[in-house]
Order: structure tokens, then C-alpha cells, then sequence
């Protein structure tokens, strides 16, 4: 309980200070694209304190940067039991899938000359965000969680935080739930996989789709 304590206050240092930077540091861009990479940036200052608090703990900063265990299983929809049980790669892949198909009518609304003038802040968004969202929850989080309070309660919590994350970006509370079921099958596959590379692939995908409908900027 204490270690749990620690962690969260950590992160809650962390989190005040990056919830300042947007807040406050952000403003003097001229351009909503430039704040939006600010913000995004800015994730670096929640990392900060884990990664000081891992000088002082036996648990590694990030524990599952490492080759992913893509054969190994998950069950549907409850990562650890379900009615349809397959790979972490066929998952990945199915979701994928899933992910492109819902937002391509959007994508297509949105026009080629849009997808024309986003591209870069397409790439440079979805790498900042996904790599960096992805290495607070999953990679440092989900391991320091598990190994307090146990895996699915791990990925429970990690899954809630990463959702009310995105509150603090004026993202609805409905948007917040929804990542926060796609945080909990995030969780699944890094805890799976035994790597955080999948998630970071899958979130990768998820903000290049949703860069090019249109909900980032519109």
C-alpha cells in the first residue's frame, strides 16, 4: 500500500505539472495544431517523476520494452476468460481492422486535399502520442500496478486513468468512457504480450485514423 501511494502521488505531481504546461505554456502558439503538439509533448513531464521513482524502487522504469509474445492468448471480451480466445497478433490485427473501417467514411468526407495538408502533423502527432501516452500507462503503470495490486486490477485502474486523461483535453466524458474500454484491451495485450509494442502500434494506427477524419481539429 505504501509503494502504491508513493506511486500515485508521483503521478499526480507529474500530472499537475503537465495539466499546468497545457493550460498555461500553451497559449503562446499561434496555431491549434502547435498546441496540440505542445500538449502532447508535454506527457514528458508526467514521466518524469516515475522515472526518478524508479532510482529508488526495484521495479524497472519501463518493463515491457521488449519483444512482444505475439502467439501467446487473449480471450474476448474479458482479456482473461470469454467466449472466442485467440493470438495477441490476430487480435491486434482484428482490431485494427475494426478501427479502420469505422473511421474511413470520415476519413473520405474529409477529403484527399485535407489528408494532403495534415500529413505531417499526422505523423508527428500520432508517434508523440502514442509512444509517450503509451509508455506512462502501459509501459511504467500497468508493471508498477501489477506488481502492488495484481494484474486485472492493474489494468482496471490504468484503463480509467488513461480515459479521465483525456478529459483534461475537453474530450466527453462519452469519448473519455470509450477510451478507457480501448485502454482496458490496450492493457490486455501489453499484459499478454508481455511488451507494450503492440499498444503502442494499435494506439499508433488509432490517432493516424483519427488525425485524418477530422476529430483532432475540428
Amino acid at each position: 500500500m505504501k509503494s502504491f501511494i508513493i506511486t500515485s502521488i508521483l503521478f499526480g505531481v507529474g500530472f499537475s505539472a503537465y495539466l499546468y504546461a497545457i493550460t498555461h505554456w500553451t497559449v503562446q502558439f499561434e496555431t491549434k495544431e502547435l498546441r496540440i503538439l505542445f500538449s502532447r509533448v508535454s506527457l514528458i513531464l508526467i514521466l518524469v517523476p516515475l522515472f526518478i521513482l524508479s532510482f529508488f524502487s526495484k521495479s524497472p522504469f519501463i518493463a515491457y520494452l521488449k519483444k512482444p509474445q505475439w502467439n501467446e492468448l487473449i480471450y474476448f471480451p474479458f482479456i482473461w476468460s470469454g467466449f472466442h480466445r485467440t493470438s495477441v497478433k490476430f487480435f491486434l490485427f482484428i482490431a485494427l481492422i475494426v478501427n479502420t473501417i469505422v473511421f474511413t467514411p470520415f476519413i473520405i468526407q474529409n477529403g484527399w486535399f485535407a489528408i494532403k495538408e495534415m500529413w505531417l502533423l499526422t505523423i508527428i502527432f500520432s508517434i508523440t502520442n502514442a509512444v509517450l501516452e503509451e509508455l506512462i500507462w502501459r509501459g511504467n503503470l500497468l508493471n508498477r500496478f501489477s506488481e502492488l495490486l495484481g494484474e486485472k486490477w492493474a489494468v482496471v485502474l490504468t484503463s480509467l486513468g488513461f480515459g479521465l486523461q483525456h478529459y483534461s483535453l475537453g474530450i466527453p466524458w462519452v469519448t473519455c468512457i470509450a477510451f478507457s474500454i480501448g485502454g482496458m484491451f490496450y492493457g490486455g495485450i501489453t499484459i499478454k504480450g508481455r511488451s507494450v509494442i503492440p499498444s503502442i502500434l494499435w494506439h499508433f494506427i488509432f490517432n493516424i485514423l483519427m488525425v485524418l477524419s477530422g476529430f483532432l481539429l475540428n
